[in-house]
């Protein structure tokens, strides 16, 4: 085991029911784990908020109340991480990585043989990505990153069985871009990674939106069916069930297309073949669900559950797995993983610009 004797939070923006409000407070405060009450004893927690730490913001003022509750004081990112056996960097909350001059800065004056965990992606695209990567390397940092969803628990507790051979796969996800995309990422590759073969990457990825969303799954581009599948572990099934609790088949009623508000998709061909439908469905349900066709027939599908407010218990998985990551130094998962969302997130991005075009990856086959 490392020693662990003081975390370095970097947090680009601060307020309440954030991924920075709920992560810093638990290596402040505490968090539920294994049955208990979880705080580390002797942990000393150092905070600066990157960028505009002097002016005057409900963010900064927020921070502040929060730091003097705790007895600790703001400081400028330099002095904040020199020290740290470990850093966790949270970006704003509309963004789906940090700035990669907060990282770089980050990465720069922590001490050598520190471990940093980046929420979200590391970057939004494979090349900026690959930078922090190498810097982190040159100074024997270990790097690692990701959100909630990799860790929730999930309804039901289900996985793809190892190396299981698997054709297509699905998931629902809710918001705005590019944070819709990270979170379908995010929630969909982990659960990938286990099919025969492991995941090879993705040498293809297509926009669509709208009408032309409905008519590629009529072509068969993506399946109705692993919709169905993937809403079936909704519990938050919009429409008429707000209305009067009646259950209802929203896909085989026909119901998805008309309760979506700005339906948008992006599907992936994988380098194996393998087939993925990342999709954007506010008004159809309202939390976060997958499901993937394995090729024996059967398919897999849970809902990734997002705990309600204000507690969101969901970060206090993510909280653990932080911890023992830098109790260990062994990263959650690969950084390659990490590698291919910030590629993906930038493919993302380029093809929401032009509708029902392939965009071929070529650099994005990573293992």
């Amino acid at each position: 085991m490392k020693p662990l004797r003081q975390i370095a939070f970097v947090l680009e923006d601060f307020a309440l029911q954030t991924p920075a409000q709920q992560l810093f407070d638990r290596f402040l405060l505490g968090h539920r784990r294994a049955g208990a009450f979880h705080k580390p004893d002797g942990l000393r927690v150092t905070v600066t908020r990157a960028g505009d730490l002097q002016s005057p913001s409900a963010a900064s003022d927020l921070l502040r109340a929060r730091a003097r509750e705790a007895g600790l004081q703001l400081a400028d990112l330099p002095a904040a991480v020199r020290e740290a056996d470990a850093l966790v960097i949270v970006p704003r909350t509309d963004s789906p990585a940090p700035a990669a001059a907060h990282v770089t800065a980050a990465l720069t004056h922590a001490k050598r043989g520190a471990a940093c965990f980046v929420f979200g992606a590391p970057a939004t695209n494979l090349a900026a990505a690959r930078t922090l990567t190498t810097l982190a390397a040159a100074r024997q940092i270990t790097l690692a990153s990701g959100t909630t969803l990799p860790v929730t628990w999930r309804l039901p507790q289900v996985d793809l069985p190892a190396n299981a051979p698997a054709d297509e796969a699905l998931i629902v996800v809710q918001g705005t871009s590019p944070l819709a995309e990270l979170h379908a990422l995010d929630g969909l590759l982990p659960v990938l990674a286990r099919r025969a073969g492991g995941e090879l990457g993705v040498r293809r990825v297509k926009f669509l939106a709208g009408a032309d969303l409905w008519r590629a799954a009529d072509r068969r581009e993506w399946s109705w069916g692993l919709l169905s599948a993937a809403l079936s572990r909704s519990d938050s099934p919009q429409g008429d069930t707000l209305l009067d609790g009646r259950t209802q088949d929203l896909v085989g009623l026909g119901l998805v297309p008309k309760l979506a508000s700005n339906p948008r998709g992006w599907l992936l061909e994988h380098t194996d073949g393998v087939r993925t439908a990342l999709l954007a469905l506010d008004g159809v349900v309202a939390d976060f669900n997958f499901a993937v066709q394995l090729s024996d027939g059967n398919s897999v599908s849970a809902q990734l559950f997002c705990a309600p407010v204000p507690a969101q218990e969901h970060y206090s998985r993510l909280a653990a797995v932080i911890e023992d990551f830098f109790r260990t130094g062994t990263p959650p998962w690969p950084a390659s993983r990490s590698q291919l969302t910030a590629g993906l997130l930038d493919a993302c991005r380029q093809t929401a610009a032009q509708p029902g075009v392939w965009l071929w990856t070529a650099e994005l086959s990573i293992r």
